[in-house]
């Protein structure tokens, strides 16, 4: 038989949870402590060495990514996030795809949960961004050999994408600390310093915050190169015909090792003509734009240059039948008396004991 209900001043008292708020004093009154001064220390956590931020071998990443920083943040932010970087309070970070997610320990018992994200590229994207990569001789050599040139931007640039972020409203911000969504408060600002200091020795760490690993990058590229190489390449800007030459019919070197070294017949028929390529400074072009952004003189109109008087040199000695070119003005008239050719110093010898020359 079931018992009546109780009157509710006779019901069980619910088991006690536990004191969940501030320490209580003896005497059962709040125990309020002071605020801390400083933050509380940190063993063994990420920070940044004491000297200039971003220095590496990819210094000029980790500058791009703290102007962003200080035009988004309030400069005593970053102040404070700087030397909470070097004081090691970050217990924790994880660089992911399309965002970077840290605990920093600032001068409450936890570690504040701090994140900066930003958008990925899309599988799609990717694609064409690596092809364009492997398209371009300098972005390919460079990357492969480990380097993120300073002017990546311009492969993707005319493919209407962005490796580094531009404007701080493509980055999102966030910390537990109070301070707001979207506010760059100094928890923030101390793994935007710390991401900064990656960025300096793994440059390809930005590839991975955009979606895609450097490793798996390098290997896609590897891949496309390889497989270019094995179909003749891809569409080069210049490629020689030599009449006689292109045309024949080749055969594999194990069928020709008897005869490697002969010359053959028909090596006087060779037509060699000299003649202006159909599109200039077809090297250069397909080397790209020079990596010296910031060199004083534009080196690839330097070589350009140099080519075109090597050139019309080689021309002029073709259109002679062979002989040299016009002697540069200013050098002797006549041939030295042993033949040597004009313009060039004639060495005396001196007989033994003599001193003087």
């Amino acid at each position: 038989m079931d018992s009546p209900n109780l009157p509710s001043s006779t019901q069980p008292p619910a088991p006690f949870q536990g004191h969940r708020g501030p320490p209580l004093r003896p005497g059962g009154t709040p125990l309020i402590r002071p605020p801390l001064l400083r933050p509380r220390k940190v063993r063994g956590g990420v920070k940044v060495p004491s000297g200039e931020v971003g220095a590496g071998k990819a210094a000029w990443a980790a500058q791009r990514w703290l102007r962003l920083a200080e035009a988004a943040a309030p400069g005593v932010a970053m102040v404070e996030g700087l030397e909470y970087a070097r004081l090691g309070q970050t217990r924790r970070m994880n660089v992911l795809p399309s965002k970077v997610e840290a605990g920093v320990q600032g001068r409450s018992d936890r570690a504040y949960v701090t994140t900066i994200t930003l958008p990925i590229l899309t599988t799609e994207q990717w694609d064409q961004v690596v092809l364009a990569m492997s398209e371009g001789a300098i972005y390919a050599a460079k990357l492969l050999a480990g380097e993120l040139p300073p002017n990546i931007e311009d492969v993707f640039v005319p493919l209407g994408h962005k490796l580094f972020p531009t404007e701080t409203a493509e980055l999102g911000v966030s910390c537990t600390c109070g301070a707001g969504p979207g506010v760059w408060c100094k928890h923030v600002c101390c793994v935007a310093y710390l991401v900064a200091h990656r960025l300096a020795s793994e440059p390809f760490l930005m590839f991975s915050m955009r979606g895609l690993e450097g490793s798996e990058l390098i290997e896609r590229l590897r891949q496309r190169r390889t497989i270019a190489g094995a179909v003749g390449g891809s569409t080069p800007v210049y490629v020689q015909r030599i009449p006689g030459l292109s045309d024949g019919q080749t055969h594999p070197l194990e069928e020709s090792l008897a005869q490697f070294w002969e010359s053959g017949p028909s090596l006087t028929d060779l037509d060699l003509p000299l003649a202006p390529p159909q599109v200039s400074h077809p090297l250069l072009r397909r080397l790209g734009t020079s990596p010296f952004q910031t060199a004083a003189f534009p080196l690839v109109g330097l070589l350009a240059s140099c080519y075109e008087v090597i050139s019309e040199a080689a021309l002029r000695t073709g259109e002679s039948g062979g002989a040299s070119p016009e002697p540069v003005e200013g050098a002797s008239d006549e041939a030295d008396s042993d033949g040597e050719p004009h313009g060039e110093p004639k060495t005396e010898e001196f007989p033994e004991g003599d001193d003087e020359a």
